[in-house]
């Protein structure tokens, strides 16, 4: 476990976790997994707000996209009566009963980046909306194919909560502004590049008539760009989906890629550690017209009684995707 500590040690109050007047706040991070570019810059952001904040900071979770490591995690968190827990949920309502007992401990509990069931946490940091994020992904692939074909998702996990809304918004929006937009398929790639890779190839072969493959997940875009690059395809299947620019940069080089979009992980990251230590020092009043004060970030709304908004996504392409580092 890597772990990052700011300020002295403390007492622990009547909760059963250290408090602020109690002595020191203690804030763990828990990633969807360890291995991903993503997060390990979310990580980066954590520790650089922890050093702000004077608190206690640890970032542990799964290697991989394991449902029951990041509940265990929870409860030893709880055992070890942290302040407060943040999480990316691998899945919603499967991380949901641990974050319940640790509510019931006393202990603050936010998601970030990946939401939990809604009765399980107190407030959800969002890196956007799921409708701006379901837009931006359909308007990405209608530029390349003039609005029109079929066409491969491939997902994380399929209980993934996050992409799970996005595919939802996309119908929608490809129902009202793109009909002749079809989505043929959803795979999982379970949050693994080689096996994006696999299904994507897999899937090639077999359905000619494919015009572009979403990747809806950081880790598996490079994964499918390999794909379509073996099969000779590139320039005739289109790519995009959310990227992470370290993970993507040769293939929106070389032409595989157009353009992906995502967030900087790094403000997310910063801002869940803010906004559990709002949540632990009382400050953080939820509802739409409030506000979380995030240090360099400024005010980040409420766009949900319950949920704070990160901001826009971010599009990266050959222009720009030298001028991100992470």
């Amino acid at each position: 476990m890597a772990t990052f500590a700011a300020g002295c040690g403390g007492t622990v109050g009547n909760s059963g976790v250290a408090t602020e007047k109690g002595g020191q706040v203690r804030i763990a991070m828990i990633p969807k997994f360890t291995s991903d570019p993503y997060f390990k810059a979310a990580e980066q952001g954590g520790r650089a707000a922890a050093a702000e904040l004077g608190v206690s900071f640890s970032f542990n979770g799964p290697v991989d996209a394991d449902v029951s490591k990041q509940s265990d995690l929870v409860d030893q968190y709880v055992q070890q009566r942290y302040s407060a827990i943040t999480v990316s949920a691998n899945d919603a309502n499967a991380i949901a009963p641990a974050l319940k007992r640790a509510q019931a401990a006393g202990v603050k509990v936010s998601t970030f980046d990946a939401d939990a069931a809604p009765d399980s946490r107190q407030t959800f940091l969002n890196q956007a909306t799921f409708a701006g994020m379901g837009q931006t992904l359909v308007d990405m692939m209608a530029r390349q194919t003039d609005g029109r074909g079929n066409f491969l998702i491939v997902t994380a996990v399929l209980t993934a909560p996050n992409q799970n809304r996005w595919i939802a918004e996309m119908r929608k929006y490809i129902a009202a502004k793109y009909p002749e937009m079809k989505i043929k398929a959803v795979l999982p790639g379970n949050e693994d590049l080689a096996k994006s890779r696999q299904v994507t190839l897999d899937y090639l072969r077999a359905h000619k008539e494919i015009n572009g493959v979403w990747a809806v997940t950081g880790i598996a875009t490079p994964g499918v760009a390999q794909a379509v690059k073996e099969l000779g395809l590139k320039g005739k299947v289109a790519i995009t989906g959310l990227g992470v620019p370290s993970l993507v940069r040769p293939f929106i080089k070389d032409g595989t890629i157009k353009e992906v979009c995502l967030w900087n992980p790094t403000d997310i990251g910063y801002a869940a550690v803010h906004m559990a230590k709002a949540q632990v020092d009382g400050t953080l009043k939820p509802g739409v017209g409030n506000h979380l004060d995030a240090g360099r970030l400024g005010r980040l709304e409420f766009i949900a009684p319950d949920t704070i908004l990160l901001g826009k996504p971010l599009i990266f392409d050959a222009k720009n995707i030298d001028s991100f580092h992470f």
